[in-house]
């Protein structure tokens, strides 16, 4: 069966590394779908040629991020990009306790959750901190969610799962003090993996960063003795819930 990364950054470490062979050589490993996130203005270019391609499905978000600093979308850009219906949802975009600007964060969060009903997307969550400040917040928009990369606490995860929301499994969640983070989130069924890959993940030597998203799934089967077809499709039924496609 096919995986799918369900939260990369490939424009971003195409700046890099050549992107089609890396595509060409997950696809050899099955790894054949990938969501992806536009951050800035120079990766819209990209992603309009990687939406086009054959052999690997990439579909991408756009958002402004909480926190990260390169991050030069406005809102006409995304305004624009929801009209041409190039998105599969809004995001990455939420809150992040190392941005001191809360109220400014708080109103652009807003803002781009309104757009998403507007245009009846889902949302991919960024939220490292303010859990509690977010869940109030996004328990006004009855928005599917996809909360990438949660690492949280796992009562806030479990409010979380009050919404009607998707969390993804990254390297984050592999370590000891997280196993109970981890059991719940595999026994809600209601996640999916990533690599959240950028150029300045990449380790050194490194051939090809796409292959860690096998590398994640194979480690929580291996932590659970799971047979890693079951994971694999499940994470296919909830990408199909999530973008009204097959993997």
């Amino acid at each position: 069966m096919n995986i799918c990364d369900a939260h990369c950054h490939l424009a971003n470490l195409a700046e890099i590394m050549p992107l089609q062979p890396l595509l060409d050589a997950a696809a050899e490993q099955n790894i054949t779908h990938f969501l992806s996130s536009a951050l800035r203005k120079n990766e819209l270019d990209c992603y309009q040629k990687l939406t086009q391609r054959t052999g690997s499905k990439v579909l991408y978000s756009a958002g402004i991020h909480p926190f990260f600093e390169a991050c030069d979308l406005e809102f006409a850009d995304l305004e624009t990009l929801c009209k041409q219906a190039a998105l599969w949802a809004i995001g990455e975009i939420g809150l992040d306790r190392g941005n001191p600007e809360y109220a400014v964060m708080k109103d652009i969060f807003v803002r781009q959750l309104e757009m998403a009903m507007d245009y009846r997307l889902p949302v991919v969550l960024h939220i490292v901190g303010y859990q509690q400040q977010a869940f109030d917040i996004l328990r006004s928009y009855p928005i599917r969610y996809l909360i990438h990369g949660y690492a949280g606490s796992l009562q806030a995860f479990k409010t979380f799962t009050r919404l009607d929301s998707y969390f993804t499994i990254s390297e984050r969640i592999l370590r000891e003090d997280k196993r109970d983070l981890l059991k719940a989130m595999l026994k809600s069924r209601r996640f999916l993996f990533e690599s959240d890959i950028t150029q300045y993940y990449v380790h050194e030597g490194e051939a090809n960063p796409l292959l860690r998203v096998k590398a994640v799934l194979n480690k929580v089967a291996e932590l659970f003795s799971v047979n890693p077809e079951i994971l694999i499709k499940m994470q296919a039924a909830n990408y199909k819930l999530l973008t009204g496609q097959d993997i």
